[in-house]
């Protein structure tokens, strides 16, 4: 990954499930000129957001042998927004992983209120070579609590 869309990984139960949180800045580059009088952080990025996270969750279940590269995402609902000062709660779960790929279902909440929900994000694998796992897993656990 080039950019990180969550700030912290709060919790991690490795091969099961992760919760992360993202704070929405006024000074954040995609807020630039989105809606000038009210910028909000468009739904498109909550989703990425929560599919880095779990992009993340997958990697360290695999023990840093694969990446994550989103593929589909079902089941999504908006149910509001996040503006600068809030800080989202981002909690993915692990529904299944085999050799070949991955799915996670997600939520993110706002002041403990729900304002996204992901039924199913699904992910295919890329084998990461051998000589490169210990330098992503110095990448990934630096984003890691």
């Amino acid at each position: 990954m080039r950019f990180f869309l969550f700030d912290r990984i709060i919790s991690s139960v490795p091969g099961k499930e992760a919760t992360g949180i993202k704070n929405v800045a006024a000074q954040e580059e995609f807020l630039i000129g989105h809606y000038p009088r009210r910028p909000v952080m468009p739904a498109p990025l909550i989703i990425e957001s929560l599919a880095q996270l779990g992009g993340w969750a997958v990697t360290v279940a695999t023990q840093y042998a694969s990446l994550a590269l989103m593929v589909k995402v079902n089941d999504l609902k908006v149910y509001g927004s996040a503006v600068p000062g809030d800080q989202i709660l981002l909690h993915v779960v692990l529904q299944n992983i085999n050799d070949f790929g991955a799915v996670i279902s997600g939520t993110a909440q706002v002041a403990g209120t729900e304002i996204l929900t992901v039924g199913s994000i699904t992910y295919v694998l890329y084998t990461v070579p051998p000589e490169e796992r210990k330098s992503l897993r110095q990448r990934y656990t630096s984003a890691a609590p």
